[in-house]
């Protein structure tokens, strides 16, 4: 998943099995959500993102 914003920044997104149901998973290992429920997914990818875009955005950073 990517930001047009910040297209080189993104998140790896898998599909694992857990607890009886199949869960979309993060490379960093954060259960996300449940694959019933892909919108709270991209919710939550979009928080765990937004630090880093609004890093790559900002004008004035440390090169």
């Amino acid at each position: 998943m990517y930001d047009d914003n910040a297209p080189t920044i993104g998140e790896s997104v898998s599909v694992v099995w857990g607890n009886g149901a199949w869960w979309y998973q993060s490379s960093t290992g954060i259960w996300l959500a449940r694959c019933t429920r892909p919108r709270l997914a991209a919710d939550k990818v979009t928080v765990l993102l937004t630090p880093w875009v609004a890093l790559a955005t900002t004008r004035y950073r440390d090169e």
